[in-house]
């Protein structure tokens, strides 16, 4: 006969406890710290650790658990333990190299190809953004802005506005060396919606909103400071604990989830994002329009609490975008 005693382990990075089990044989008890690990939907694997006829002391447990999770390890039956929250240790590391590797880059640069970089970013960056938004100017046509100062035929002034807003933006954001804070966000927003169709610019909504396409209902225009307020506070808290891939992704979500202004709340949360990373010496990035939809599942999947798919999502992106690929 087998009897479970009390949890005696709980593994912080997994779901399942190890456990004491007693199995009886012939008026004899035997201990055993034992662990389930699910193989499939309808599987499990079981791994023990066989104590004898006596209850273990605390060192012969933790022992036992150590090398439970030392063989499921070698199984593949369990993940290593990450040091971040989200990301993986692979993950950091090869952003770490990523961060390296640009940095030394860049710092080769002539001031002549810096600026041809930057320019070249800006046009992307800018494009990509407002496109995803509904700007209508193609990317040839925000270069043509933004490098040439030819206005395209056709070109609206909310659309042109938009592109000028963006690189303005840009510069303001680069030599911003303050915290993360109100005054800070407001001035993003109202840099990227002045001279725009946003009804309210630099200022939080004072009216309710809906997400078109979007199963979310952002919080009413009520407690819109107030979420903002404790925005602002979880950020300076857990820029400490977190990488900073990992704050830039998920502040960029809580943004998107409070959604704080009448207009521009995705195109602001992006160049937050951008921010967080270009204060951490990492490159910047952008979403390209062709990939809009993967980016909104990932913003989705925020909104149903879990920050983890749009962390992976900006790492993947944020490592294509600067990895250059050999050709065969």
């Amino acid at each position: 006969m087998t009897k479970l005693d009390d949890f005696i382990y709980y593994c912080a990075h997994t779901i399942n406890m190890v456990y004491l089990e007693k199995i009886e044989r012939k008026d004899k008890t035997y201990y055993y710290a034992t662990k389930n690990f699910r193989v499939s939907s309808k599987k499990w694997k079981k791994i023990r650790r066989y104590f004898g006829c006596k209850p273990p002391s605390k060192e012969q447990i933790k022992k036992a658990v150590e090398e439970i999770e030392a063989e499921a390890l070698k199984k593949g039956l369990m993940k290593p333990v990450s040091k971040h929250n989200y990301l993986s240790d692979d993950e950091a590391e090869k952003l770490q190299d990523l961060k390296e590797v640009f940095n030394k880059w860049y710092g080769k640069l002539s001031a002549f190809e810096r600026e041809k970089y930057e320019d070249d970013f800006v046009v992307r960056f800018t494009y990509n953004s407002n496109a995803i938004e509904g700007n209508r100017l193609s990317l040839r046509e925000t270069s043509m802005i933004l490098t040439e100062n030819i206005i395209p035929a056709g070109t609206t002034p909310n659309d042109y506005n938009e592109v000028i807003n963006s690189k303005g933006c840009y510069e303001f954001m680069k030599g911003y060396n303050g915290e993360l804070n109100q005054t800070f966000l407001l001035k993003i927003h109202e840099l990227l919606t002045k001279n725009t169709d946003c009804k309210i610019i630099g200022s939080y909504r004072n009216h309710e909103i809906r997400i078109s396409g979007s199963e979310w209902i952002p919080p009413s225009h009520e407690v819109v400071k107030e979420n903002m307020r404790r925005a602002f506070q979880w950020c300076y808290s857990a820029k400490k604990k977190l990488h900073p891939v990992e704050l830039g992704a998920i502040l960029h979500n809580k943004l998107v989830r409070i959604h704080p202004f009448s207009d521009g709340n995705g195109r602001t949360s992006r160049v937050v994002m951008n921010w967080i990373l270009m204060k951490n010496k990492f490159p910047m990035f952008y979403i390209e329009l062709r990939d809009k939809i993967k980016y909104y599942e990932a913003v989705e999947e925020g909104d149903k609490g879990n920050d983890d798919a749009i962390v992976h999502y900006i790492t993947k992106v944020l490592m294509e975008q600067h990895t250059i690929k050999s050709k065969r």
